[in-house]
């Protein structure tokens, strides 16, 4: 654990020597005969579906089957649109809006955050609640690790209690493969960025029953922001070895080392909220500004087979993530001059030690009642998070900065050790959840799924500018999971569902200094799925309503613990919040995966309308009256597409395709009490791949391709900060060699 490179290492050199195995050699490369239920890890590479998914309901069933709306990112999608991080993959897919908050990068899906990204179904908590987090490192995990990334739109109660109720992402990491692999890749952009990276897999003794598998990645990344390079090493081993007859082993570890600069809080605008049009490379941090994150995993799993239809996987899973980041920025809290000159901005550094274990046993089999057979699903979860954050910052005052001539010099490195304002905090949470669902297939036509998690959450936190820091809480509950299908033919059905989720969001206090109830969720779902060209094609039509209970907005409001007396809310105060209730509603249509075995396509499309649904009278009537958007940044409309096309005869060596990302206006600043929102837009991209032989694929990606000048959603945005601008248009060269 304390020497995760050179575990890594280990597992990386031992499968090079296989890319020499033959031809022949290939093809006799079984393990002894056992019985697998689950998800191929080669339909991935060549469609833009898969055939099974469990991400939200633990049982390996299709996507026409799940009564949820529910999309796959498979490995040929992330190779043709480029996607790198997990920003550019979720980009890609139906409904969600990535967005900033401050300097982080935020997935939401209906108007709701996402609170957990899974690996493998190990859930880790997306750092939002940890006060001053600039970016939260399991978020940076790179792609060329990912076999596939599940996503579910809606409450996902059996998998992921402790969460939120608008959709869970769960990356599926790559494993080894039975036949030879070798792949290298290696890409440049318009911008300078340079990245290589290999992926060798197969038999380690094929008399032993050992494979094993290394990811590395190499990365230079040149921003097209000013001032805004980094780097990036990553190297991944997984081996798994069967045991007898009915076992499996599978051991692994990865480390990944990455720097950048923040892009902090983004642009301002003019005092009306007007575009100020400064340069698309503009970036308004101190040229000392940096981030360093590092991510290590290891990672054990043993399944076993009990005959041909009932598995048993086991699994224990350590993570741990450091990262330092420090800056200087304007503006932050000021509006420009009509000069074009700030006074004020921020420095600050946050360093963050956080570590995770998780223990987590899946049961998953069909059995006969009645006549017919039947599926079920059994799991416990056990994950032990802690958070230890600590932050420092010192405002700036009484500057003159211009933001049409910033070089980054205009701020000095302070000294951390006398920064005016100290802040820790150390939270420790640990969740039990124990599942059990089944599908029972009650007629020829006709399917139930039922089932239910209990959910045990326990946290203590240390919050340092608190009177009285030290909290402890436990709350438990039961999770109720219903849906039903009904087979209109044996490739269309029609389906309905109820999920929800409970979700303890920390230490929020009324002003009757009671606790607030844990935030509760609900999903109520109807639609229609279909499956066509032999499963290889999945549509959906769904009708959707989120909703969201207890949620704590803020009052502006403190109350002294020492006095009893309640003020406009400052540090000393205890903050005062009260409940509040949401509802998201709309529509979700996607198509994705083969329309022939040479055209792929994915298009989803998401119609969202989101409100408060009732409000208490000490909030303010502007934020969160009845019926006001709670998400006001989240578009109404998103579309995305993205399709590729082999030519068919002597021009079968080319593969031409592309796409748009599509959404509506989005994100209002209020100006003199009005709203001022920023259009929508649509960015165009195109491609063309190029094989010359078998093992050889040339790449050319066009991005933003008639260079729109738009702005990307921000959270908060207002006339002094907020405004980021999405990539100018890029271009994109990628070689791959592969056998």
């Amino acid at each position: 654990m304390n020497h995760p490179i050179r575990y890594a290492c280990l597992l990386a050199a031992v499968p090079l020597q296989l890319s020499a195995q033959t031809a022949e050699q290939t093809e006799h490369v079984d393990l002894p005969a056992v019985n697998v239920t689950g998800q191929s890890r080669t339909a991935s590479r060549d469609s833009y579906t898969v055939p099974t998914m469990s991400t939200a309901t633990g049982l390996p069933i299709s996507p026409k089957d799940t009564p949820q709306s529910v999309s796959v990112i498979t490995r040929k999608q992330m190779d043709d649109s480029g996607a790198t991080t997990l920003e550019d993959a979720l980009k890609t897919t139906t409904g969600l809006n990535i967005y900033k908050q401050g300097f982080q990068t935020r997935f939401q899906s209906r108007g709701f955050d996402i609170a957990q990204i899974s690996e493998d179904g190990v859930n880790s908590t997306v750092c939002t609640m940890c006060g001053n987090n600039p970016h939260d490192a399991k978020q940076l995990t790179d792609t060329a690790l990912y076999d596939r990334i599940e996503v579910v739109r809606g409450a996902t109660g059996l998998r992921k209690a402790q969460s939120e109720p608008g959709g869970s992402i769960n990356a599926i990491r790559k494993r080894p493969t039975a036949a030879p692999l070798l792949e290298f890749d290696a890409t440049a952009d318009r911008f300078g960025t340079l990245r290589t990276s290999a992926d060798v897999s197969g038999f380690l003794s094929r008399d032993n029953g050992l494979r094993g598998r290394a990811v590395a990645v190499l990365e230079k990344n040149k921003s097209w922001r000013k001032n805004s390079d980094g780097n990036k090493g990553i190297i991944y081993g997984v081996i798994d070895k069967q045991v007898g007859e009915n076992d499996m082993l599978t051991l692994s570890a990865m480390y990944h080392r990455e720097k950048d600069v923040p892009s902090l809080f983004g642009l301002p605008a003019n005092p009306d909220g007007s575009d100020l049009r400064l340069p698309r490379d503009s970036y308004l941090g101190a040229n000392w500004n940096r981030a360093d994150y590092k991510k290590a995993n290891i990672f054990a799993e043993w399944k076993h087979h009990f005959g041909d239809r009932w598995n048993l996987t086991t699994s224990v899973d350590y993570r741990r993530n450091k990262s330092v980041t420090e800056y200087g920025y304007v503006p932050q809290r000021q509006d420009i001059s009509p000069a074009g000159t700030l006074s004020d901005g921020y420095t600050g550094r946050s360093d963050r030690n956080n570590s995770q274990w998780t223990v987590q046993s899946d049961l998953e089999g069909k059995f006969d009642w009645f006549g017919r057979e039947h599926e079920l699903y059994a799991g416990y979860e056990y994950t032990k998070e802690k958070f230890d954050n600590m932050w420092r910052g010192t405002p700036l005052k009484d500057g003159n900065y211009s933001v049409f001539a910033w070089t980054g010099d205009e701020i000095a490195k302070p000294d951390w050790n006398t920064a005016r304002n100290i802040e820790i905090r150390k939270t420790v949470p640990d969740t039990h959840t124990a599942t059990i669902a089944t599908r029972l297939n009650i007629a020829d036509k006709w399917h139930i799924l039922l089932g239910t998690s209990y959910s045990r959450w326990r946290q203590s936190q240390y919050l340092s500018w608190m009177k009285t820091p030290d909290s402890h809480y436990k709350k438990g509950r039961f999770i109720p999971y219903a849906g039903i299908t009904y087979d209109i033919t044996p490739q269309q059905n029609l389906y309905a569902s109820y999920t929800s989720i409970f979700k303890y969001s920390g230490d929020y206090y009324d002003i009757n200094d009671k606790l607030l109830p844990p935030v509760m969720g609900n999903s109520y779902e109807i639609g229609w799925k279909g499956a066509w060209n032999n499963n290889k094609l999945n549509t959906t039509l769904a009708l959707f309503q989120t909703e969201k209970h207890n949620q704590p907005t803020d009052t502006w409001l403190g109350k002294d613990l020492a006095t009893g007396n309640i003020r406009p809310w400052v540090r000393g105060n205890r903050a005062i919040y009260t409940p509040v209730r949401m509802e998201s509603r709309g529509i979700d249509a996607e198509i994705a995966g083969n329309i022939t075995d040479d055209w792929q396509i994915f298009a989803g499309y998401t119609f969202n309308k989101r409100r408060y649904t009732s409000t208490a009278a000490a909030q303010t009537a502007e934020r969160n009256g009845r019926g006001v958007d709670f998400s006001q940044h989240t578009p109404r409309h998103i579309f995305r597409l993205n399709t590729m096309y082999r030519l068919p005869g002597a021009a079968r060596k080319w593969t031409v395709g592309g796409g748009v990302n599509v959404q509506s206006k989005s994100s209002p600043i209020m100006v003199d009490g009005e709203k001022q929102y920023l259009g929508g837009y649509a960015v165009w991209h195109a491609a063309v791949q190029y094989e010359p032989s078998k093992h050889a694929k040339l790449s050319l990606k066009v991005d933003n391709l008639t260079d729109k000048r738009y702005y990307e959603s921000y959270a908060h945005r207002a006339t002094y900060q907020g405004h980021f601008y999405g990539q100018p248009r890029n271009v994109t060269l990628n070689f791959k060699w592969k056998m």
